[in-house]
């Protein structure tokens, strides 16, 4: 019976020990991914781009073959670090 106690003390520790290290590769990763993170693609005034229909992305809120990808659109001014001013 005191070898059972033992052996559920034991594996206590390692699922402790093994949460410690899984806490810490996450936050490795994280590390890594928010510095190696997609900046995004820089637009000119005159591209032309594709927007996102957000109002209807939802399921349900678009038929089976609507599109959710709207233009393409012409920048006409950049308003901000990814930000522009769609016609």
């Amino acid at each position: 019976m005191q070898r059972r106690i033992d052996l559920l003390f034991r594996l206590e520790k390692e699922r402790e020990k093994c949460k410690r290290k899984f806490e810490i590769y996450q936050q490795q990763i994280k590390i890594w991914f928010d510095k190696n993170k997609f900046i995004g693609e820089e637009f000119q005034i005159g591209d032309l781009v594709l927007k996102w229909d957000k109002q209807h992305e939802d399921k349900g809120n678009h038929s089976k073959f609507q599109r959710l990808w709207l233009g393409p659109l012409q920048i006409v001014e950049k308003m901000g670090h990814g930000t522009y001013r769609l016609q």
